[in-house]
């Protein structure tokens, strides 16, 4: 049986799965039902665990490297591949789901990241670390855009706000889980911690997917986006195109900020807490943007989290001092927390929800090469240049081509649309 969610039918019915959960709640006829929130708090329970112990590398990179014998730059592979594989196959699970339904996805998330993670616990060289962290990505890529799909097909006059709440738990993972790891590190040791932290995942994952609430959709082979009917659409081209541009630049922050600060003389530590101010800002953006969204609507307040982004940068590149870092920190977080809240929603309003995992899946595939390769080439300019201004204006420049890129979207999509 399944739940008739908010494109449901008349004769909606309770679902048994959900009911063995634990969730006895009637299905819905209507959107933005109480179901619809009970699929929010799953999904920001699933997504802050899954990225709260992905996104823990900092937290165990140090006794790794001692461990394995690792060079800075062998370690900064292995993180690399995980934001890579996740939005690589973001394109296939979102396909899964729309297929699917999140459920077997999520369980199949979790059994997966618990693998990775145990596989990288038992690492004697780089090449394991390497794919146990390649693994780990494929667990979260199951886990993420079929969860946050879900969320948006049970909503509609509060999809914006729904999906914003949900995504915020990759905010709050992302700062619970480091401390939570580096705790667990100094009592177990890292392998030690590598492997419960799999086994919690997958715990939490399997819970996640029983009580998870499930939108049923209507299916019409008029309304279905393939990745081959996008690819001829050409507004999303430009988006593809915009994304990939921002990909480049988007995990620069993550890995330079804090040596920057430190070369100029800031103590380790201050340095250190500019990654956590881009955390914090980035979790409570995703909340802030979204009550803008309500507003506005969720294509200007998508055009200004990008345009936040860009202004970022701007402050970045001639900054010489701790205190402009910070308030690049704060200005970075805030729109890269926002974008990653709305881009769900604003491709829901450009496309409809009956292919959104797909459609969502497809646009973060346009990161990953990105992610893989902006910070290393980053890293090459800083070589070469001897400090940081070159790689910050090249930064800015890349960033700038993919603002334009979206600042220029229509209000309605007409297009393509089917």
């Amino acid at each position: 049986m399944t739940v008739d969610g908010p494109a449901g039918s008349t004769g909606a019915r309770l679902d048994e799965s959900t009911r063995r959960a634990g969730v006895n709640r009637p299905a819905p006829t209507v959107p933005d039902s109480r179901a619809g929130w009970w699929a929010v708090g799953m999904t920001f329970v699933a997504l802050g665990v899954a990225f709260g112990f992905s996104y823990n590398f900092g937290s165990v990179v140090a006794p790794m490297r001692a461990s394995l014998g690792l060079s800075a730059g062998q370690a900064g592979w292995v993180f690399s591949v995980f934001p890579f594989t996740f939005l690589a196959l973001s394109g296939v699970t979102g396909r899964l789901a729309d297929r699917y339904g999140p459920r077997p996805m999520l369980a199949v998330g979790g059994l997966v990241l618990a693998a990775g993670l145990g596989l990288t616990a038992t690492a004697g060289h780089v090449a394991t670390a390497v794919a146990g962290y390649l693994v780990v990505g494929v667990g979260v890529s199951c886990a993420y855009v079929p969860s946050v799909a879900n969320v948006g097909a049970w909503f509609v006059r509060h999809r914006v706000q729904a999906i914003g709440i949900a995504v915020t738990g990759i905010g709050a993972g992302t700062v619970l889980g480091p401390i939570v790891t580096a705790a667990l590190v100094d009592a177990l040791g890292w392998r030690r911690t590598e492997a419960w932290l799999g086994l919690a995942a997958m715990v939490v994952l399997l819970a996640c997917a029983a009580a998870m609430p499930v939108a049923a959709r209507r299916r019409h082979a008029d309304a279905t986006w393939t990745a081959g009917r996008l690819a001829g659409d050409p507004m999303f081209r430009t988006l593809y195109a915009s994304g990939f541009a921002m990909g480049l630049v988007l995990y620069v922050p993550f890995v330079f900020v804090a040596p920057m600060a430190e070369q100029g003389g800031v103590t380790p530590i201050r340095a250190a807490a500019l990654i956590s101010v881009i955390g914090f800002a980035s979790t409570a953006a995703r909340i802030l943007f979204g009550l803008v969204a309500g507003r506005v609507g969720v294509v200007t307040a998508y055009k200004a989290t990008t345009v936040t982004i860009w202004a970022s940068f701007l402050i970045w590149v001639p900054s010489r001092s701790y205190w402009v870092l910070l308030v690049f920190a704060l200005v970075f977080g805030a729109g890269y927390g926002g974008n990653i809240a709305l881009m769900p929603a604003m491709l829901g309003h450009y496309y409809g929800i009956d292919s959104l995992g797909t459609v969502t899946g497809v646009m973060f595939t346009s990161a990953s090469v990105g992610a893989l390769f902006g910070a290393p080439l980053a890293g090459l300019l800083i070589g070469a240049s001897g400090g940081y201004l070159l790689p910050a204006v090249v930064t800015f420049a890349v960033a700038t081509l993919g603002t334009a890129g979206q600042v220029f979207l229509p209000k309605v999509h007409r297009s393509g649309t089917p």
